[in-house]
């Protein structure tokens, strides 16, 4: 079988990064975005642009309606007419319109462990949903969460290079020798 050239496997699609808070997707996704000359996009950023702090908003509005408009946030980033880099919030994956969304995109999700979940967490006060236990909520979080961040993904980056210019590396190799996924799917 004929592996795709670069432009059939996602240089036209978003290149759209996914995983668990602490994974570093904001990070890696701006330092994809320059390496490959895309414009980056963070989810999370675009919301605290529109509504504010999203522990304000997630303190006023609750979970239910922040997950809402998270959804509207991703589907309107997902549709912009230029290939981006996009990093979405962690939750991001829980809505079944975006996993359908994510379809039509090139989805990596960035993998870490335990421990270094820990030390990027720290107290969990700017991650609403952690509470008074950020790493015992991070564990319960990444266990409901795991496989539908794998069922999304058209690429897995591990928790062992989780260096960003590592990373950054490692995806570039893993975007030129990636099959396109059927959307259909």
């Amino acid at each position: 079988m004929r592996q795709p050239a670069p432009a059939e496997r996602g240089e036209s699609r978003n290149i759209v990064l996914i995983g668990p808070m602490g994974s570093g997707k904001s990070t890696v996704g701006a330092a994809l975005a320059r390496r490959l000359h895309r414009p980056h996009v963070d989810s999370d950023h675009f919301f605290v642009a529109r509504h504010g702090a999203i522990p304000a908003y997630f303190s006023l509005h609750g979970e239910q309606d922040f997950r809402a408009e998270e959804e509207s946030i991703v589907a309107e980033l997902l549709d912009s007419p230029r290939p981006s880099v996009i990093s979405l919030g962690g939750g991001a994956v829980l809505s079944a319109t975006t996993r359908a969304l994510l379809r039509e995109q090139l989805v990596i999700m960035l993998d870490l462990t335990e421990d270094q979940a820990a030390l990027r967490l720290g107290d969990g006060s700017t991650r609403p949903i952690l509470g008074e236990d950020p790493v015992g909520s991070w564990r319960r979080i990444y266990a409901e969460r795991e496989q539908i961040y794998r069922d999304c993904a058209d690429i897995v980056m591990t928790p062992d290079d989780a260096h960003i210019d590592a990373r950054v590396e490692n995806i570039v190799r893993a975007l030129n020798h990636t099959p396109r996924r059927d959307p259909n799917v």
